[in-house]
């Protein structure tokens, strides 16, 4: 025999108050679940520090440098102002109030140009995961966009199309010789071009690449890239520009790499004699670069 308790309208009312007031209660009396975490982010600087209260800590340091243009506003506030709080310190002062949960992190900040590079903090406390719920709050329009950790992961994230495994496979035999290596890489843009090879590069100088050149280093996973694409190609009517790309086959994101200002010389010191470009490539003509082919780096 099953006994049913029909609600008092008191109980009714008792069980929707104490559902609607976690969601109205300010930040600072709000009670803290034992895993979450709040944290504060300087926009200009990244600096970033991890407080009990933020409205509590906000109170409390009024007079502090980092809340000075706050601290007129904030001595008017009573703790009970928890989201005005939040709202003047993310306003005036150029931070990010960033709550994290399990699983979530919302984060509060002023403004398209207020917001704060996040993807250091996201990496540093392993945020940057497809499975991270991401609800970036604009407290200037209060709107709000919800987006993953992964969107915060350093590079550019690779098309659906990049062929990685063909890349990764070729990268695994750098130091033999295959029959197919005189083809051309997919994908490879270099403003050079290679006797008998159509317009990209041939495995084979990957290949010498990825064995000589200095990997660049992930920013995200701290490992070693695998060089995709390396070259002088043009970019407008009269304009060329270097063009060396890095892919991480852990987090498969890509990365440019801007310290080589001198795509010549890179092929001179990185590439063997037999393997470097024949041709410049100039408004789809190819012109002979027989210097680069005689030329062995030293």
């Amino acid at each position: 025999m099953h006994l049913i308790f029909m609600p008092t309208r008191r109980g009714f009312l008792k069980n929707v108050a104490a559902t609607v007031v976690p969601l109205i209660l300010p930040m600072g009396i709000r009670k803290r679940r034992r895993e979450d975490s709040f944290w504060f982010i300087q926009a200009e600087t990244r600096a970033c520090w991890e407080v009990a209260d933020p409205v509590q800590w906000a109170m409390a340091n009024a007079c502090t440098p980092v809340l000075e243009r706050a601290s007129e506003g904030l001595r008017r506030f009573t703790p009970n102002d928890g989201d005005r709080i939040t709202r003047l310190v993310v306003r005036r002062c150029g931070l990010n109030l960033l709550e994290l949960r399990p699983d979530q992190v919302v984060v509060h900040y002023w403004g398209q140009h207020g917001q704060a590079d996040l993807r250091p903090f996201f990496k540093l406390h392993r945020l940057a995961r497809p499975e991270v719920e991401v609800v970036l709050r604009d407290r200037k329009r209060e709107v709000v966009t919800t987006r993953t950790g992964d969107d915060f992961l350093f590079g550019d994230r690779l098309a659906a199309e990049f062929p990685l495994d063909l890349y990764l496979s070729k990268w695994s035999s750098r130091c033999s010789l295959q029959p197919d290596d005189w083809t051309a890489a997919p994908g490879t843009r270099s403003g050079y071009a290679w006797s008998g090879v159509e317009d990209n590069i041939p495995w084979i100088a990957l290949k010498a690449a990825w064995r000589q050149a200095a990997p660049l280093t992930c920013l995200n996973c701290d490992q070693p890239t695998v060089l995709t694409n390396f070259g002088f190609p043009w970019t407008g009517l009269f304009n060329r520009s270097a063009k060396f790309v890095h892919v991480c086959g852990a987090c498969r994101r890509s990365f440019q790499d801007d310290s080589v200002q001198d795509p010549d010389a890179w092929i001179v010191a990185n590439l063997d004699v037999e393997v470097r470009p024949h041709f410049d490539m100039e408004q789809g003509r190819r012109v002979r670069r027989d210097h680069l082919v005689r030329t062995r780096g030293s």
